[in-house]
């Protein structure tokens, strides 16, 4: 069940990012938790990823990313996920592009449900 749990947390995720809900998408995030975004600070807590997904989403036109699950580790309460994204980038003065990234996700278990815990992404190379 935990394996179908988490791919629906991704598929909401990915859902919230087509719809630019960043209060969606921040509630996908323990409350403690951190994000390692490329070339940046570490982000740390809801609120600030909330911002760093707002700005992601304007500065950087982002209106779509499907996630693949490459390898997925559960052990209790936490979980390490290691996969792929499809970025698509839509900016006003250009053509749409996409972009594949690769990430790591470890995951918590918290009030019932499963969460993004650390979230790091970079380039794909």
């Amino acid at each position: 069940m935990t394996t179908t749990e988490i791919a629906a947390t991704n598929r909401a995720f990915e859902e919230a990012v087509r719809k630019g809900d960043i209060d969606r998408l921040a509630y996908l995030y323990t409350t403690d938790a951190m994000a390692l975004p490329p070339g940046g600070p570490i982000v740390k807590g809801r609120d600030a990823i909330k911002d760093l997904w707002g700005g992601v989403i304007r500065d950087m036109a982002l209106r779509d990313v499907q996630l693949q699950t490459l390898d997925l580790e559960i052990s209790g309460e936490t979980a390490c996920e290691v996969g792929e994204a499809r970025l698509t980038l839509e900016p006003p003065s250009s053509e749409p592009t996409t972009v594949t990234v690769k990430y790591m996700v470890a995951w918590k278990k918290a009030a019932g449900r499963w969460l993004l815990h650390r979230d790091i992404w970079n380039a794909k190379g």
